[in-house]
């Protein structure tokens, strides 16, 4: 077996596959890893059999084996693991291949994002008072200069300017008060499904407003024939009380599992 490293335009078949033989969509924390990640080929007697992305920290966040090669691949991962000296491997709960694999090597764990891929009734009303508006270029200096949780929408102003041009980004106001701001970021461009994200005032907090802004989120993707979703780390209550009065419910997990 040969692992070869190459570029995600040459896997970009192969991923098709494995995106669509999840049964839930990917995850946008995994997807904007990509950019600073490695693709590799899996090649065995010089047949292409599948892929593996590991990313700048030899975490890997992406393995994939053609189906016939399914019985084999707690092998094949072994020898990824060995050959690209990966210590952690990032496994959505519903990627059952992967998750299998790394069960059958006793790898310890934990639990470190909640996954929403699902939807029931909310638990706040719309409240019809709260504005929601597009952000433009003009927005970058009111929303940088907010507090440093505000990080956890954009990273940096350069990040910021990319999703105000190329993804959703809206503002939002009550009463004419800037209350938050939320995005809706296509997971990826292939694909018709999309992340949600918000982000709210902290002098407007405990008040329902980010719920609320979700739920507007939510609206306007469907209206654009996006699949919203969501995803927060395991340690962010406020965002999941948010996220779950705002309707979705999750039955899955990121899970981080340690090699060694």
């Amino acid at each position: 077996m040969k692992i070869v490293k190459t570029s995600i335009d040459k896997i970009k078949e192969y991923r098709a596959d494995y995106l669509n033989s999840l049964p839930e969509f990917q995850e946008l924390f995994l997807e904007l890893l990509l950019n600073d990640s490695d693709c590799y080929l899996i090649y065995l007697y010089d047949e292409k059999i599948g892929y593996v992305i590991v990313n700048e920290d030899n975490t890997l966040i992406e393995f994939y084996v053609a189906k016939r090669y399914i019985p084999s691949s707690n092998k094949i991962l072994g020898q990824v693991i060995e050959d690209l000296s990966i210590s952690e491997i990032y496994c959505k709960s519903f990627d059952s291949l992967l998750l299998s694999n790394c069960l059958l090597n006793s790898f310890t764990y934990s639990v470190v994002g909640v996954l929403y891929r699902d939807y029931v009734e909310p638990l706040v009303i719309p409240d019809s008072e709260i504005e929601m508006i597009k952000a433009n270029l003009s927005s970058i200096e009111l929303l940088i200069n907010q507090d440093a949780s505000i990080k956890e929408l954009f990273e940096t102003e350069d990040q910021l300017m990319s999703f105000i041009k190329y993804e959703n980004v809206f503002e939002f106001y009550k009463n004419g008060e800037f209350v938050g701001c939320g995005m809706t970021i296509r997971t990826n461009s292939d694909w018709d499904y999309c992340d949600l994200g918000v982000w709210v005032n902290p002098l407007k907090r405990g008040k329902s407003i980010g719920s609320q802004i979700i739920l507007k989120l939510r609206e306007f993707a469907i209206k654009n024939k996006m699949k919203p979703s969501c995803g927060c780390a395991i340690e962010n209550f406020a965002s999941q009380r948010i996220i779950e009065k705002s309707g979705f419910v999750s039955r899955y997990t990121m899970i981080s599992f340690k090699t060694n």
